[in-house]
């Protein structure tokens, strides 16, 4: 199931008032549209935080010493070979940012004897 956002929840508003003519007054119609307007224009015109553009670069990094070799790597080995290049980085934060690699289809996780390893997709 899909999560209800508030741009979701008023275009379900707004179809429900079209399809049903009379059921709202014309200015709530109207009023409703532009607040949907405002969360879609607010989503749109925003900047990635200090974070995401900091997550960004881990990523890169990440998939680059990943890409360097055709063995797969543990988050921890992953870690160590980034350490130098972000001071204070932690093992959950290499394994956040994994994970959003392996979503995004970029590097696949696989198991041996109980131990995930992760290793970069050749395209």
């Amino acid at each position: 199931m899909e999560k209800m956002t508030n741009v979701k929840a008023l275009e379900t508003v707004i179809a429900f008032a079209t399809e049903n003519e009379g059921v709202f007054a014309p200015e709530v119609v109207e009023k409703v549209t532009k607040i949907r307007d405002t969360f879609i224009n607010k989503a749109t015109n925003r900047k990635p935080t200090k974070a995401q553009e900091q997550g960004a670069e881990i990523r890169a990094t990440i998939k680059a010493v990943l890409e360097a070799t055709d063995k797969g790597f543990t988050a921890t080995e992953v870690l160590n070979a980034i350490a130098n290049e972000y001071e204070g980085i932690t093992l959950p934060r290499v394994t956040a940012q994994l994970t959003k690699l392996k979503e995004n289809g970029e590097v696949e996780r696989y198991l041996d004897k109980k131990t995930a390893y992760f290793k970069a997709i050749k395209a």
